[in-house]
């Protein structure tokens, strides 16, 4: 006989609710449980902290296995050019709307952009380093929230210097953090 599993398709709502999934699946089952996330702007709002020059990295949650970052974008914020340390990476687009650019190196290692798209409430974009590199954009006049979930917790990662025209190694850091 068959039983049916009623909360196999139900949508996830809160953070613990996430944290409880993503505890429990294989590496493999962390897109699809990501592509269940509802989650609503109030349930961010104590991780929210803020910037008026950029964007903050707020970590919610940190474990051997995943990690869960608010990114709280003032207006025209945006992120360097940068991988992700041989780690996936999901975006849960929460509030606002923000614009993700990828790029390659191309056939004289310029880097080219190959695609770009505006995340709104509710989207979600997977990356990751065999994809190239990318670089998110707060483009509105309104401030932005994104839920960052990586596969393993990345400690640093390759961040483009436009200066020197160059990858260079950068050591990640918290602007604040909820819960290690």
């Amino acid at each position: 006989m068959k039983t049916l599993d009623n909360n196999k398709n139900q949508s996830i709502t809160t953070i613990e609710a996430l944290a409880r999934k993503l505890d429990n699946a294989k590496k493999e089952e962390r897109g699809k449980i990501i592509r269940k996330l509802d989650l609503l702007p109030d349930s961010f709002q104590e991780f929210a902290t803020w910037s008026n020059e950029g964007y903050t990295r707020n970590c919610i949650l940190r474990t051997d296995d995943y990690e869960l970052l608010l990114l709280c974008w003032d207006r025209e914020a945006e992120t360097p050019i940068h991988g992700h340390g041989g780690q996936d990476c999901w975006v849960y687009q929460i509030e606002g709307t923000v614009n993700e650019v990828r790029l390659k190196p191309g056939d004289n290692g310029i880097l080219k952009q190959t695609h770009s798209c505006n995340l709104k409430p509710g989207e979600i974009s997977y990356m990751n380093d065999g994809m190239g590199v990318h670089k998110i954009v707060n483009p509105a006049g309104q401030r932005a929230m994104t839920l960052h979930i990586y596969a393993k917790p990345i400690d640093a990662c390759r961040v483009f210097d436009p200066k020197k025209r160059q990858f260079e190694i950068k050591e990640m850091k918290y602007d604040h953090v909820v819960n290690s």
